[in-house]
């Protein structure tokens, strides 16, 4: 006799992602920009903001452009066009491995920035870049720059990237402390970010431990528009209380304090 057994599918692993850009209260133009699978933000678009659900793999990642006029606009906004290729081959590329992929994504984006620039006889711009590749219930991360990456955990919300900056280069050498290098003018004095391989010699991402991403945890990436305006606390805070659109009220708190930046922040949830 024959038995038709059904066969056993792992569940699907989904993932809510919310994400909002603003100008600022400062600023004309949104020099930041961000990358959600194959959605990234329009040059022409100051403020977004949306919801939305996505099987894994998945890709977030928040840019931050430098350079003066429309220099750091197009930077991050190359940054993040690119990003969108690294989403295809992570989805296509099963067998490469995945700090491989990044490693190349990284190489790239620098190159195609410093071919912008050098086409418009600009020397210095470039952009951060923080990121997370969300697949098998681990979270992949990396960065270049000193825009951040949080995860909220048992209401606790704590650092999981490292600023790439003279402050914290210090910090290594014990001249200064965390809480001076908080302070100091060199807080926001890059060592390392997509463009700053002039000569297109090599660009290391900074990885970090993978983590596994638990049903409750909140990964929360952001540019320093946000973490400069709200304490760690604060920013802690608003997450927990306001679980409909976390990233939503974290701008609008950022504007309220002050608003001196563009501010980019995007909050993944797993939800399945």
């Amino acid at each position: 006799m024959e038995v038709n057994e059904k066969k056993k599918t792992k569940p699907t692993e989904r993932y809510r992602v919310y994400l909002t850009t603003h100008k600022g209260l400062v600023r004309d133009n949104n020099e930041d920009n961000f990358t959600i699978n194959n959605v990234s933000k329009k040059l022409e678009y100051k403020n977004v903001s949306f919801v939305s659900e996505h099987d894994a793999p998945v890709l977030a990642a928040v840019f931050d452009g430098m350079g003066g006029e429309s220099r750091g606009e197009y930077a991050s906004y190359i940054s993040a066009r690119i990003a969108k290729g690294l989403y295809n081959a992570i989805k296509d590329c099963t067998d490469v491995p995945m700090d491989e992929l990044v490693a190349n994504y990284v190489q790239s984006a620098n190159n195609e920035i410093r071919n912008y620039l050098e086409e418009n006889r600009c020397r210095t711009g470039g952009s951060t870049v923080v990121a997370a590749v969300l697949k098998n219930e681990i979270i992949y991360p990396f960065s270049l720059g000193d825009s951040r990456m949080y995860l909220l955990r048992a209401a606790k919300l704590s650092q999981i990237s490292k600023d790439q900056t003279l402050a914290m280069k210090k910090v290594e050498a014990n001249i200064y402390t965390m809480e001076e290098a908080e302070q100091s003018v060199d807080s926001h004095k890059l060592t390392s970010f997509l463009g700053v391989d002039y000569y297109r010699q090599g660009l290391a991402p900074q990885f970090y431990e993978p983590v596994v991403m638990q049903k409750s945890d909140k990964l929360l990436l952001c540019s320093d528009g946000l973490y400069d305006e709200l304490s760690k606390d604060k920013i802690q805070e608003i997450i927990i209380k306001n679980p409909e659109n976390p990233t939503l009220e974290l701008v609008r708190a950022a504007l309220n304090n002050g608003g001196n930046d563009n501010v980019t922040c995007a909050l993944i949830e797993r939800v399945q």
